[in-house]
């Protein structure tokens, strides 16, 4: 019988592990002290071997600017109701900023818990350049309304459940209207970069004031997390909120006629528009309706999107929680062929 060899024990391996991976890693015990950092975790946090140890993490180490002054953290809050916390953006006292989880410890087959566990990873280069695309995006607003809109119109992250068509609400994305319109501008610049506006009958100013104000007549209701609900009866049908919006974008701010045809029939389906719909107009009808859905995949969050073009054929990936949406699909944009790949 053959005997295995082992380069090192079981806890120098992880040990390995966790000072290989690319997130800082926190460990602290019920009275916020901590018991263990990797590798990571220490560089960010600008400390030294292991005098870390023991140490309060907000009191001593003062790792993190905690925006809550007189109330519980969210680390607190984990160890109250054990229940995790996801995506929680922090700026570090060296002034870097990170995007955090913040999850329970619990024994083995018991519910006590005795600890908790903090991962994250470096987002300041992302933010910054978040925040100048902001910028950038502000700039080509047409007034303080049209922001203020886009602004105050939340998304919400949410579970689907198949099986009742329910869906449970995650978190609310305050200025979700916003990053849905900076997504989408993303996703055209994207497709832009491979060539989409050489397609006959895609015109990009007319697609870039289409993507800004195709949202502004929208109107979402009042949820808040742990809301379960029937989302065919909750939120209002599209058609709705997209008639609203092209009446906005034509009689107040005066778009192309092109750009006002789109909005108006953007939540319709291809079979529902009216005769008088132009044929000139479906190829960019088709590619907003493409980049409108994956914007909303990826402002709702944890849906990756990929997508390439050959000729007037796009090709498009999405990993979707949601069976019905993932998948990849080629979608001709000039007959309006649309087949799913396996």
């Amino acid at each position: 019988m053959m005997k295995t060899n082992t380069l090192v024990s079981q806890e120098a391996f992880l040990e390995y592990v966790l000072d290989s991976m690319g997130e800082m890693l926190i460990v602290l015990d019920t009275s916020l002290h901590v018991a263990y950092m990797n590798d990571t975790a220490k560089r960010m946090l600008r400390v030294r071997g292991d005098t870390y140890v023991g140490l309060h993490f907000f009191k001593d180490l003062r790792a993190l600017i905690v925006p809550r002054l007189n109330r519980p953290t969210i680390v607190e809050e984990v160890l109250q109701d054990g229940r995790p916390r996801h995506g929680i953006h922090r700026k570090l006292a060296t002034g870097r900023e990170v995007l955090l989880n913040v999850v329970p410890l619990c024994e083995r087959g018991g519910e006590q818990v005795c600890g908790v566990l903090i991962t994250g990873h470096d987002i300041t280069d992302l933010a910054r350049m978040e925040r100048e695309l902001d910028l950038a995006f502000s700039l080509t607003l047409p007034n303080s309304k049209v922001e203020h809109k886009l602004k105050n119109t939340p998304e919400f992250a949410d579970k689907f459940d198949p099986a009742t068509g329910r869906i449970t609400i995650l978190k609310v994305i305050e200025d979700g209207g916003y990053r849905h319109v900076v997504n989408a501008l993303r996703i055209f610049a994207a497709m832009r970069a491979q060539g989409v506006t050489h397609v006959i009958g895609i015109d990009k100013d007319v697609l870039v004031q289409t993507i800004i104000f195709h949202d502004l007549g929208k109107s979402q209701p009042n949820l808040k997390p742990g809301d379960v609900v029937d989302p065919r009866e909750v939120f209002e049908d599209g058609k709705l909120h997209a008639y609203r919006s092209a009446e906005i974008a034509a009689n107040f701010y005066h778009l192309p006629a092109d750009a006002v045809e789109i909005i108006r029939y953007h939540h319709h389906g291809e079979h529902q528009l009216p005769e008088s719909f132009p044929w000139r107009l479906r190829p960019m009808f088709r590619l907003f309706q493409v980049i409108d859905g994956l914007s909303a995949a990826v402002t709702r969050g944890g849906v990756d999107v990929d997508f390439e073009l050959h000729d007037c054929t796009l090709r498009v990936t999405e990993v979707n929680a949601r069976p019905q949406y993932n998948g990849t699909w080629e979608i001709d944009l000039f007959t309006g062929a649309r087949h799913k790949l396996e």
